[in-house]
């Protein structure tokens, strides 16, 4: 086989598994759904969770290494109570999908701990004005001490810079609303490492990566629930 035909192969063997390891993925958003529905059983605590497919736990081995797994599990040692989970996250939500589908629908009246964590998706889709706008929207909906997360440092690709760009939206539409609290998303996936923190095809977070997410809501809850 010549050099040229072998680098060929390999890589064609390459885009061959990462397109499996992605299909894969999208498989999976159903039994994720399935498995968040189950967990808005009675509790008594009540977690509602807005977003995309982070919040989903996309990416992750389980639901339970999910951020959102990590940080109800965090939620229920501390408080020493159960937590029911109503997850109404959306596999590529938009912010408009949030102010649209998922606040309508959101028990927010009986909420012990809400979050928010949007803008991957719109991020180079869609322009700061616009994004700021909705934003603005959910959070003057959203009931005090709700958490809202920036949006993840993106680690390559074209929509870089707007993600980043996002993020800073985020945080100036929380910082003008008090009674927020921001969950500092970007800084926390500062740097996070292309082959060990994200999934097989280098977009979604794995457990490691999960886990740093995590760590951007998981301060608030301490605080809340010692």
């Amino acid at each position: 086989m010549t050099p040229v035909r072998l680098v060929l192969t390999v890589s064609g063997t390459a885009a061959t598994a990462l397109v499996g390891l992605a299909l894969r993925t999208r498989l999976s958003v159903a039994r994720r759904r399935r498995y968040w529905q189950d967990q808005a059983n009675p509790g008594e605590l009540l977690w509602v969770a807005m977003g995309d497919s982070l919040t989903q736990g996309i990416g992750s081995s389980r639901p339970q290494t999910s951020w959102l797994g990590r940080a109800a599990a965090v939620a229920a040692a501390r408080s020493g109570r159960s937590v029911q989970v109503v997850n109404l996250a959306v596999y590529g939500a938009r912010v408009a999908d949030v102010l649209e589908r998922q606040l309508p629908a959101a028990p927010l009246a009986d909420a012990d701990v809400v979050t928010v964590c949007i803008g991957s998706n719109d991020a180079g889709r869609c322009s700061s004005a616009a994004f700021r706008a909705q934003l603005e929207q959910v959070c003057d909906a959203l009931p005090p001490t709700a958490m809202v997360g920036d949006v993840p440092e993106f680690q390559w690709g074209p929509r870089v810079t707007a993600a980043a760009e996002l993020s800073e939206v985020v945080r100036a539409v929380v910082r003008a609303r008090p009674q927020l609290v921001l969950a500092p998303v970007e800084r926390e996936t500062a740097g996070t490492r292309i082959l060990t923190e994200l999934a097989g095809y280098f977009f979604h977070p794995n457990d490691n990566g999960h886990a740093r997410i995590a760590r951007a809501f998981t301060p608030e809850l301490v605080r809340r629930f010692t």
